[in-house]
């Protein structure tokens, strides 16, 4: 069978629109970490006193005297042998939104609350709301500001969308 014109014509397009984001892939900057990283002049809320573990007690001092990136480190340490443990991953949320990770944040906060939703019940002793919404805010907040520069960044459309779906927890929704 001997292909027509439309057959030739839409393989040109698949190639066409693959050559693209191949494009599109390779000459992406990494630059936008560094609006991720821009400094806030808000400060998180204090969080619980509660040390479930050494280890998470020992992460939770290292998050509350300011030295976020060593906690990060002793939480991906535990969360090798403890994965579906929310706990591990609310601090790891809390972590990288002190460190201003904003996608990695919104990551481990959206994970968080699939394995556990009593982390935005106020009635909760785990509630971690208040927290979750002051990185969700600063979030949106940068990651729109990335799409108006860049419409196609992935990282940023990613995190917007991990932002709405905790926007949506927070305000008592479903998934």
């Amino acid at each position: 069978m001997k292909p027509d014109s439309f057959d030739i014509l839409g393989l040109a397009a698949a190639a066409a629109l693959c050559a693209a984001a191949v494009v599109v892939v390779v000459t992406s900057v990494p630059d936008e970490a560094a609006v991720f990283k821009r400094v806030s002049s808000r400060s998180l809320p204090a969080a619980p006193a509660a040390d479930p573990g050494p280890k998470l007690g020992a992460a939770r001092r290292l998050i509350d005297a300011g030295q976020a990136k060593e906690a990060v480190g002793v939480l991906a340490e535990l969360a090798k042998s403890n994965l579906a443990d929310p706990a591990i991953h609310a601090m790891l949320g809390e972590a990288g939104a002190r460190l201003q990770d904003y996608p990695q944040s919104m990551m481990e906060y959206r994970l968080t609350l699939q394995m556990d939703p009593e982390y935005v019940d106020k009635k909760s002793a785990k509630f971690i709301g208040s927290r979750i919404k002051v990185a969700v805010k600063e979030a949106m907040s940068c990651s729109k500001a990335i799409l108006r520069d860049k419409p196609d960044d992935g990282v940023a459309k990613s995190t917007l969308k991990d932002a709405y779906y905790l926007e949506r927890m927070l305000a008592g929704g479903c998934e």
